[in-house]
């Protein structure tokens, strides 16, 4: 299986707020999850130490936007706020990806090494 990459900061744990089912969008400003569509895909938490896939989720589809108000249409499913480094930027756009059926492992599994997509350890 592979797992994406999705960072946790200081203000937002956004890999742990997928696995436990309450952000159901991520966004990229690519389509760099484009070939994970209608597949099952581990979470990798980055941006806390060493990355480890931490649960899973299916990727259902996406959708893409360049307008800000219909990107804040669907905070409280993607979770990223104004001001955030990933908040969408002028002229660039966002894609949208729709999650679902969000499992948090028991325990994390180590991962190699990947930009976007690391391959899982077991």
């Amino acid at each position: 299986m592979l797992g994406i990459n999705v960072r946790n900061t200081k203000d937002k744990p956004f890999a742990d707020l997928i696995v436990d089912g309450f952000k159901t969008i991520e966004t990229r400003e690519s389509n760099s999850l484009h070939p994970y569509v209608g597949e099952r895909i581990a979470i990798v938490r980055t941006g806390m130490g060493k990355a480890f896939a931490i649960g899973a989720v299916t990727i259902t589809g996406f959708g893409w936007t360049n307008s800000e108000s219909i990107f804040n249409t669907y905070e409280d499913m993607h979770m990223v706020e104004k001001g955030s480094p990933f908040y969408i930027k002028p002229n660039v756009g966002k894609f949208m990806y729709f999650l679902e059926n969000a499992v948090r492992y028991k325990t994390p599994v180590a991962v190699g090494r990947g930009i976007v997509a690391r391959q899982l350890i077991y």
